[in-house]
C-alpha cells in the first residue's frame, strides 16, 4: 500500500494545473493517468484545431510561447503543448494506471489502480470535462449494415463508407465535422438541435478576445449557463465562421432532431427554420453585447461587416429513409456525460454533475478540477483552468496543515 499526501486523477492540463499549484505549496502529490498526458487531445479527428486563439494557452507558469498568438493550433500541437508543461513541471506522473475506484477512509481516501493501492489525505478529480461519449438509444434500432460511431471516433472523410453521410447533433463537434466532411464535397445529412453560432471574428477582434475583455470568461456560470451548448464556431483554416444557413446554402441537407429509428427510417422532430432563428438570436446576443461594450467605452473599433445569409429550409421533413439517401454512415455527435459510480460516496446530482463550489466538495479532502463550467465559463479551457486550481489547493492546503 502506497500513502501520498495529495491524489490527483488524471495528468491532462487541469490535472497539471493542479500539480503547478501543489508544487508551489509543496505539497507532496502524485497524478494517475491511464494515459499519457495530453495524449487525450489526440483523440480528435485529423483537422480538429483549438477553437480558441493560441492565446489562451495559458496554464500556470506556462504561457503560449509560439509566434501566431491569433492562430488556431492543430490537434497534435495541442498534445504536445500539455506534454511539454508535464515536462516543465517535471510532474510526477504514473502513466497507464487507470483509477478504478475511490472510497473514503478515516483520515483520507483510499484509491484502486490497476498497479495497485493508494492511500492519500486528499483527491483532486481531473478527469476532464466530458469524460464519456454519450449515444441516443435510436441507435440501436437502426439498421445493423449500417456504419454508425460517435464523434470521438471519427477521425477524416474518407474512413467512412462511400454514400451519404448523416451527422446527428449541432454542437461543436457536429459542426466542425459536417464542415470536414463538406470541404471533401461527400453527400451530407445534418440533424440539428438548439446549438446557438457566433461570430468567429466581429468588429476588428476574435470573439474571444472581446469576450475576455468584457469579462465574459470570468463571469461565474449558473446551472442554466452550465447546460447550455457553446456556440459553435472554428479554428479551422486559420478560424472561421460555422452558419447553419450557409451549410443549408452551400448543399448539406439539414434536417431536425432524431427522434426514433427503426431500421432504415427516421422519425424527425422540430421545424428547422425555428432552429436556425434559434441559432441566429444567440449571435446576435453576442454581437448586440460587443457592440454595448464598444459604445459605452469609446472604443475605435471598425464597423461590422459579416456576411447576411438570408438562406431558409422551408417545410420540415417528419421522416427521413435512410436507404433511398443512400446514406451509409451516421456520426452522433451528441456528446459527452459523466459517471462518478467509481467514486465511493453520493457526490453527483440528478444529472451526474458533482455537488461543488469552485471544486470544494462537501466531502473532506474531495476536490474536483476541470469540469465544464465548473465556475466559470473558462473553468474548462486552458485560460481557465489555473485560477479554479489555485483557489482549490489553497482549500486544500489549509486542510492539510
Amino acid at each position: 500500500m502506497e500513502t501520498v499526501d495529495v491524489a490527483v486523477v488524471g495528468a491532462g492540463q487541469a490535472g497539471l494545473a493542479t500539480s503547478y499549484w501543489l508544487r508551489e505549496h509543496k505539497i507532496e502529490h502524485v497524478l494517475f493517468d491511464r494515459d499519457q498526458p495530453g495524449n487525450s487531445w489526440r483523440d480528435r479527428w485529423d483537422s480538429f484545431c483549438l477553437v480558441t486563439p493560441n492565446w489562451t494557452l495559458d496554464l500556470p507558469g506556462f504561457p503560449y510561447d509560439g509566434d501566431d498568438p491569433d492562430g488556431f493550433i492543430p490537434r497534435d500541437d495541442i498534445a504536445d503543448y500539455v506534454a511539454r508543461y508535464r515536462g516543465f513541471l517535471d510532474a510526477p506522473v504514473l502513466e497507464s494506471t487507470k483509477v478504478s475506484g475511490v472510497a473514503p477512509r478515516d483520515d483520507g481516501w483510499t484509491l484502486t489502480t490497476d498497479g495497485g493501492q493508494w492511500n492519500a489525505r486528499a483527491v483532486v478529480v481531473a478527469t476532464g470535462a466530458f469524460p464519456f461519449v454519450s449515444i441516443p438509444p435510436a441507435s440501436a434500432s437502426l439498421d445493423p449494415d449500417l456504419v454508425q460511431l460517435h464523434s470521438q471516433e471519427y477521425r477524416r472523410p474518407s474512413a467512412l463508407p462511400e454514400g451519404g453521410v448523416l451527422v446527428v447533433g449541432s454542437g461543436q463537434s457536429g459542426a466542425q465535422i459536417v464542415d470536414d466532411l463538406a470541404i471533401e464535397e461527400r453527400e451530407v445529412w445534418f440533424s440539428i438541435g438548439q446549438s446557438g453560432r457566433g461570430p468567429r471574428r466581429y468588429r476588428g477582434k476574435d470573439i474571444s478576445a472581446w469576450m475576455k475583455e468584457m469579462g465574459f470568461a470570468d463571469m461565474t456560470v449558473t446551472d442554466d449557463m452550465r447546460q447550455r451548448p457553446n456556440p459553435i464556431v472554428s479554428g479551422r483554416d486559420g478560424g472561421k465562421d460555422l452558419n447553419l444557413r450557409a451549410f443549408g446554402r452551400d448543399g448539406v441537407h439539414l434536417v431536425g432532431r432524431v427522434l426514433e429509428a427503426d431500421g432504415v427510417t427516421l422519425r424527425l422532430g422540430e421545424s428547422v427554420d425555428e432552429i436556425l432563428d434559434g441559432a441566429d438570436e444567440v449571435a446576435n446576443q453576442l454581437q448586440g453585447g460587443v457592440d454595448r461594450h464598444i459604445a459605452e467605452h469609446g472604443i475605435d473599433a471598425p464597423p461590422a461587416d459579416l456576411e447576411a445569409i438570408t438562406w431558409a429550409a422551408g417545410a420540415t421533413p417528419t421522416h427521413l429513409d435512410l436507404e433511398s439517401a443512400r446514406i451509409r454512415s451516421v456520426v452522433w455527435a451528441t456528446g459527452y456525460h459523466y459517471d462518478f459510480s467509481w467514486i465511493d460516496t453520493e457526490i453527483a446530482d440528478q444529472r451526474g454533475y458533482p455537488r461543488q463550489q469552485r471544486g470544494v466538495t462537501p466531502e473532506p479532502g474531495l476536490y474536483f478540477i476541470g469540469l465544464h463550467g465548473m465556475h466559470t465559463v473558462g473553468s474548462g479551457l486552458f485560460s481557465g483552468v489555473g485560477a479554479d486550481a489555485a483557489h482549490i489547493v489553497g482549500h486544500l492546503s489549509g486542510t492539510l496543515a
